[in-house]
């Protein structure tokens, strides 16, 4: 199986159009060439008004997990979120995507283990004391300096250390920018040489979908189990009947099973 060559230094990403480029929300909007600290502005001023929703107990501690909250809820950030499932990526990319023949899916496969590598060499030089002390984490406190800096051009793994259940379920790694208005596929370009062995794209033609989905479903793997409220209930629910085998299909299939086991028919 072709997935079966990437190891567990990769995470991966499903986008439903195959000429989709990797970006994150935030280089998506328009205000953040306004001046560089309006990212930070736009995230002070969501702690400000989010805690008037959080309890105690679930409010974030550190910079990376508002991030985190801020991405879940769909306010736009700095980050961008994979799966170390190849299949769930499949998921989100078949999930929405428009079944017609010119069209195709893609799977990003992005080996963080080596994104994390070459983002530490280039920190070290600035931060090395730091990286001595967290083992070479990128732990809360350096993150929290490079996003205030917003001035590293690279890109680098980062992993909150608390996780909500969704992005559990979803096997969920974050990658982020070190600078939030320059896009991702700009810094990626840190990597050098290297980038076309460490961020690869894998496309296959949209009209799989509703075979991809069944057998994405056989594995458990839906929009009901990756999103566990009733809102991922009913759209799997959608998702389930709408990529049904048509009564033809089955007929079709049924003729070719009786092919297979030697029946001939007349024409």
């Amino acid at each position: 199986m072709f997935v079966e060559r990437f190891s567990e230094n990769w995470a991966f990403r499903g986008q439903a159009d195959a000429s989709w480029v990797l970006n994150n929300a935030i280089e998506r909007t328009s205000f953040i060439h306004f001046h560089k600290g309006i990212e930070a502005e736009f995230v002070a001023e969501f702690q400000r008004g989010a805690r008037n929703y959080l309890s105690k107990d679930e409010t974030p501690e550190h910079l990376i997990e508002w991030l985190a909250l801020m991405q879940h809820h769909g306010a736009p950030t700095r980050l961008l979120d994979l799966t170390r499932s190849p299949y769930i990526a499949a998921y989100f990319a078949f999930e929405f995507c428009h079944e017609k023949e010119d069209r195709k899916v893609a799977i990003w496969g992005v080996n963080i283990h080596y994104l994390k590598n070459k983002s530490l060499e280039i920190l070290s030089g600035e931060f090395g004391e730091a990286l001595k002390e967290s083992k070479n984490l990128i732990n809360e406190n350096l993150f929290e300096k490079i996003f205030y800096l917003n001035n590293k051009k690279l890109v680098f793994p980062v992993e909150p250390f608390r996780m909500n259940r969704r992005y559990s379920l979803q096997q969920s790694v974050f990658i982020s920018t070190g600078i939030s208005d320059v896009s991702l596929m700009d810094q990626l370009h840190f990597l050098g040489d290297n980038i076309e062995h460490s961020v690869v794209k894998i496309e296959i033609p949209a009209k799989y979908k509703k075979e991809a989905l069944r057998e994405l479903q056989q594995m458990n793997l839906h929009r009901a189990s990756l999103f566990p409220d009733l809102d991922g209930y009913a759209l799997s629910l959608k998702l389930r009947y709408e990529s049904m085998k048509t009564p033809d299909e089955m007929i079709e299939e049924h003729i070719r099973k009786l092919e297979d086991e030697g029946y001939q028919f007349l024409p």
